[in-house]
């Protein structure tokens, strides 16, 4: 396996799991809120107002699939969590090693931390620090936004697609998979986990990265030929990259990520919203990995590293 290869040490699976969610923002929001929806016992981890509202009032899910609240139970320390079986690793990939030391107590002999973060070099930076075997490799397909305080807003999506590091099915992903659908999440147990992961990126490090240059809703660029045919290039580009890689990049991704472009709603991608609130973009994590891995292999990705020249300008501007 090209990408962060390691057997996975065997985990037993409790009858009733309890979860901690790692970044209780958009991402971890929404599906932790769904599992604790479910009466899956689960734990956010957040900060400032978000964590003293979702304390006081529990978390809200604001959805066009149907509103909804729970009672949550919210810590700013992992360690008051006490040991998870599974954790849902949703952190900014820049907080990825930050977030992983900070994990530490709330690790058992058998937690499993699935990570559902962007990129492809999250899960080796986590493995480091929690232990390879303990992590999955995942993607979350989900739109939405941390609305106010306590309060997630679901725009569109609301999928996840993880496996095992090596491809393997094992107890445990078969448990987690169970989990998901418990909580009525569509979920796919991959067994190339890694290609899925690649095709997650080529979307994410052209289109994110597009909608911030260009602004405004992401609908004006799926009707836009012109932008669309840079869009093609750069995801190209990235398939060569995973290719030399050694990843099983399927060429239908390229055309499914188009697909999707097209039709895609009037919302604006993570990285506009962060762009515009003034945030940390995770710039290094899209555009920048596969600048990064592209030199390392000899492969040319003169588009995306136009991309990611201009986003880094913009936003050192």
């Amino acid at each position: 396996m090209a990408e962060g290869s390691a057997a996975p040490t065997p985990h037993p699976w409790p009858p009733a799991p309890r979860v901690l969610v790692m970044g209780a923002g958009a991402v971890g929001g929404y599906f932790g809120g769904l599992l604790a929806r479910a009466g899956v016992e689960t734990t956010f981890v957040a900060r400032g107002a978000h964590l003293e509202a979702i304390r006081g009032n529990g978390l809200r899910v604001r959805s066009p699939q149907g509103d909804f609240h729970v009672p949550a139970r919210a810590v700013a320390d992992p360690g008051e969590a006490g040991a998870a079986d599974l954790v849902l690793f949703c952190v900014k990939s820049y907080h990825t090693e930050e977030a992983a030391r900070a994990l530490a107590p709330a690790l058992g002999e058998s937690t499993s931390v699935l990570t559902i973060q962007n990129g492809v070099e999250n899960e080796a930076a986590l493995g480091a620090v929690v232990g390879e075997g303990r992590v999955l490799p995942g993607v979350a397909y989900v739109s939405a936004a941390v609305e106010a305080p306590g309060v997630i807003r679901h725009l569109a999506e609301g999928s996840v697609a993880f496996g095992e590091a090596d491809g393997s099915v094992s107890h445990r992903a078969r448990a987690i998979e169970a989990l998901f659908r418990r909580a009525d999440v569509r979920v796919t147990l991959s067994d190339n986990i890694w290609g899925v992961k690649w095709a997650k990126l080529a979307w994410n490090a052209t289109f994110n990265t597009l909608n911030a240059l260009v602004g405004g809703t992401f609908d004006r660029i799926g009707a836009d030929e012109a932008l669309l045919g840079v869009g093609e290039r750069a995801m190209r580009e990235i398939a060569a990259v995973a290719v030399a890689a050694g990843v099983r990049f399927s060429e239908r991704a390229v055309a499914r990520g188009l697909a999707w472009a097209r039709q895609a709603l009037p919302i604006k991608t993570s990285t506009l919203q962060d762009l515009e609130a003034g945030r940390r973009l995770e710039l290094d994590a899209l555009t920048g990995a596969v600048v990064r891995k592209a030199a390392a292999l000899g492969v040319p990705v003169p588009t995306v590293a136009a991309l990611h020249a201009l986003l880094a300008a913009r936003c050192r501007w």
